[in-house]
């Protein structure tokens, strides 16, 4: 890495991001419901929207579409670790929630990160969960 960070790294970085994380895509400072992020680590990025509309299960939530850890790196801790920033990043921005909608084979892990089931269907196949943050 280059001595005073990664070329791009100063236009990459927002007041609301925690050490360590990125905005890849995604609002300045300015931003309200409905901004979408794609933020990343160097292992990996998380998909996420600050909602606005009838999905949300609490106001003020923030929803994780996607935490993808890169092959190679998975197994090692980094997606807790990503999670991690990424739940910082969300109270950094107000929200007081954070939903997902997991996999089957991942509800184990968020169980672990603190989340609930909600017991709503948003889409087929995959369990609704939430955590109040902060």
């Amino acid at each position: 890495m280059h001595p005073s960070g990664a070329p791009g790294e100063a236009r990459r970085r927002r007041s609301y991001t925690p050490e360590g994380l990125f905005v890849i895509t995604g609002p300045g400072e300015s931003y309200g419901k409905g901004s979408a992020w794609v933020l990343g680590d160097e292992h990996g990025y998380v998909q996420a929207v600050l909602l606005r509309d009838s999905r949300a299960i609490r106001p003020d939530t923030l929803y994780i579409e996607n935490v993808e850890v890169k092959p190679d790196c998975r197994g090692s801790g980094h997606g807790r670790a990503l999670y991690l920033k990424a739940e910082r990043f969300a109270e950094n921005i107000g929200a007081e929630w954070i939903q997902i909608d997991s996999e089957a084979e991942a509800v184990g892990f968020w169980s672990e990160m603190g989340f609930t089931e909600t017991g709503k269907v948003f889409y087929a196949g995959k369990t609704s969960m939430v955590k109040k943050i902060g």
